[in-house]
């Protein structure tokens, strides 16, 4: 089953436009909603569209995004403590009595350009259609619910489904269901009637020629519960985490309460920069190569996150190449996998004062005596770049530290010059630690 609520996902709808930041390239349609904000009192509204996404191919409801423009705006006080304290156990129950059958979702909170934007991603059904079950007058009408109806997503909207849609669900419910009893035949031919035995999923009664089974409640703490899409073979027993508690109740279902909240956290250019001079684990090593590619700039460090995902640069560059990004980036940071490297400066010269400075401060980088406050940082990153790979790989862990101090300092207030110079040497100290050159 997709991870719908990926950073890499949602990294992809989260695309914003070059030239306006603010703005969010992709447009409501048959798999997005946008929301300005997020309040309990109008699930009903969301609903229409939930069922609507469910009988179609599934999709996405934004809160913290307008419309017309379509700005970021992010959730802000009230609307966002109200999405982060979303109970998923009443949120469903209150979908459940105006739809039918049960419609699957999940949501997280999104933090992307130091805004938090409400994700709800429904599930396209397996069964459709999803029918409203009662009445619903919204003030606004559009919202309104009726029951009986069925909604279907069509471009941006969600309305009633027509004869066509409608027809297609029937048709492919009827084939559904012809598949289903083939492959029950087909089973049952092969194991044996002898041998078959139906489990009946409302009653819990597992019967077949020689009688029934029943299960004993106190079995049920012992059975595995694996995943759909996360049963693996090898390497061990499949496990399969739950965040909340499991609780038995009379009818014998199992309800997995949800206590945790989720947060995906979208990776910035300064995130590339800080986890490397910090020389940080990371989960997801890939998703900070592809973030370079959408960069301003392809100096960035790269086969520090190489390293991290345990690939080799020929995989790095079939990975940047397969990436959707519209900026210049990409092809720059092919052309640095390729072979193109940030090369070593020369030595400084004594005949200038411009060199014997950038020579001063190299002694300074060798003697990892930095002064606090520096005078020139342009000639400080300059010095940096004169030193050899032996040099980076002895003083590894102090210029780390002291780029991270100087970038979070100096390179928001630089000027483009040395602002670009600053991330030149850190991939130089990439390139030197992690390819030796």
């Amino acid at each position: 089953m997709r991870n719908a609520l990926s950073l890499e996902n949602l990294t992809g709808i989260f695309r914003v436009s070059p030239k306006e930041p603010s703005r969010i390239i992709n447009r409501e349609g048959t798999t997005i909603e946008f929301k300005e904000s997020y309040n309990h009192g109008n699930m009903a509204q969301y609903f229409k569209a939930m069922a609507a996404f469910a009988n179609n191919q599934g999709g996405y409801i934004l809160f913290g995004i307008g419309d017309k423009p379509r700005r970021l705006l992010g959730l802000k006080d009230k609307s966002l403590s109200q999405f982060e304290e979303l109970k998923v156990e009443d949120f469903t129950k209150a979908l459940l009595d105006y739809f039918s059958p049960e419609i699957k979702w999940e949501h997280c909170t999104f933090e992307f350009h130091d805004m938090s934007f409400g994700v709800i991603y429904v599930y396209p059904l397996m069964r459709k259609p999803c029918i409203c079950k009662k009445h619903y007058d919204a003030q606004n009408a559009k919202y309104s619910l009726k029951e009986g109806d069925i909604y279907y997503r069509y471009g941006g909207r969600s309305e009633r489904i027509r004869y066509a849609e409608l027809a297609s669900i029937i048709d492919e419910a009827r084939r559904y269901e012809e598949r289903q009893w083939l492959n029950f035949a087909k089973k049952a031919v092969r194991i044996g009637v002898s041998n078959a035995a139906l489990l009946d999923l409302k009653s819990g009664n597992l019967s077949g020629t020689n009688g029934s089974v029943v299960i004993d409640s106190e079995l049920l703490q012992k059975l595995a519960f694996i995943q759909e899409g996360k049963f693996v073979e090898t390497g061990g027993t499949p496990t399969l985490r739950l965040i909340g508690d499991i609780t038995e109740i009379s009818t014998g279902k199992v309800i997995v309460t949800e206590t945790a909240r989720k947060v995906v956290r979208a990776i910035e250019p300064s995130d590339i920069v800080r986890v490397f001079l910090e020389n940080k684990q990371v989960d997801e090593p890939i998703e900070y190569i592809k973030r370079i590619c959408s960069a301003t700039s392809a100096n960035y460090p790269i086969y520090f996150f190489i390293q991290r995902a345990s690939i080799i640069t020929s995989d790095a560059i079939s990975l940047v190449k397969s990436t959707t990004s519209r900026g210049v980036a990409k092809g720059k940071l092919i052309e640095r996998l390729e072979g193109k490297v940030i090369p070593q400066n020369r030595l400084p010269s004594s005949a200038t004062s411009a060199g014997v400075k950038k020579e001063c401060y190299r002694q300074q980088w060798l003697t990892e005596s930095i002064p606090e406050t520096i005078e020139d940082v342009g000639y400080c990153i300059d010095a940096l770049c004169c030193l050899s790979k032996e040099d980076f790989a002895k003083h590894d862990q102090y210029i780390r530290a002291t780029m991270l101090r100087i970038y979070n300092d100096e390179y928001e207030k630089s000027s483009s010059l040395v602002a670009s110079n600053i991330r030149k040497a850190i991939c130089r100290i990439d390139e030197a630690i992690y390819l030796g050159i």
